[in-house]
């Protein structure tokens, strides 16, 4: 195998954020024998630069479920191959839909993530994805009037809420209006521009370094991985993985928290 695009929540990481050392070492093993490593997660840039920062290592990102693919060299971008902008239109109904069912909105661009809460309080999630966002509280006046005259744009629309079942509403306000939407975890419902997910840009990036996809290994737990298991040449799924995502994977491996990837990555050293 010549790449491996890698999850990061409940994958790579474990069930606080971190990498476990068995992890840590199959990776670098599979770098310097001159495997790619690519991040492929719905965390931000911002987020995943600090993970490769932490490996030591260079790579590429799919970042913001692939809306935002970039090369990585010592903690910081290098290049931004492509990303893809939400369209206004889309980021002024999803705004309003969210604020209709009353969901916490974190919108990410390349700089910050901008939140609007309609509660009382934000309602967080205790949980590293969502200590991964480089927040700042705003209205939904403010950002619409900035996203609609062009100041600002966004590439990811993130939607939380611990109440599933105003998330499950807000996805049906979604598909009714023409808006794809895509579960990362149980609290967290996402919208990229149409079109993107992790498959559409992992797919991208072989074309882009030449890699034939049958040479890809990738490695997922949530519904947002399955469209990247199904375009590699071997797709693994996490044992804590969902259980469309386990049907439509060659391979399960241990768990996130056993260092399933490492499992896997070490038969291909």
């Amino acid at each position: 195998m010549k790449l491996t695009a890698i999850d990061l929540d409940g994958t790579l990481l474990d069930h606080s954020g971190k990498i476990p050392e068995k992890n840590q070492e199959a990776l670098h093993a599979f770098d310097q024998q001159g495997g790619i490593v690519v991040l492929a997660t719905g965390r931000s840039i911002l987020s995943v630069k600090k993970v490769f920062a932490q490996l030591s290592m260079n790579g590429y990102v799919l970042a913001s479920n692939g809306a935002y693919i970039a090369q990585v060299k010592q903690g910081e971008t290098t290049s931004v191959l492509k990303r893809f902008d939400i369209p206004i239109k889309t980021i002024n109904q999803a705004f309003q839909l969210a604020e209709e069912v009353g969901v916490t909105i974190v919108a990410s661009r390349e700089t910050q993530d901008d939140r609007i809460t309609f509660e009382t309080a934000p309602v967080e999630v205790d949980s590293p994805y969502y200590a991964q966002f480089h927040l700042k509280d705003s209205s939904t006046k403010t950002l619409l009037k900035q996203v609609n005259d062009g100041t600002i744009s966004y590439f990811k629309l993130a939607f939380n809420d611990t109440d599933v079942d105003k998330l499950a509403t807000l996805r049906q306000k979604f598909d009714t209006a023409g808006i794809r939407s895509v579960y990362t975890d149980v609290h967290w419902l996402e919208v990229m521009a149409d079109g993107v997910n992790k498959g559409t840009s992992l797919s991208f990036l072989a074309d882009y370094l030449h890699i034939d996809p049958e040479e890809v290994v990738a490695f997922g737990d949530q519904e947002n991985d399955i469209e990247m298991l199904k375009v590699s040449g071997v797709g693994v799924a996490m044992d804590n993985a969902l259980e469309p995502v386990k049907a439509i994977a060659q391979q399960i491996t241990t768990s996130n928290e056993e260092a399933g990837v490492a499992e896997v990555l070490e038969e291909y050293l």
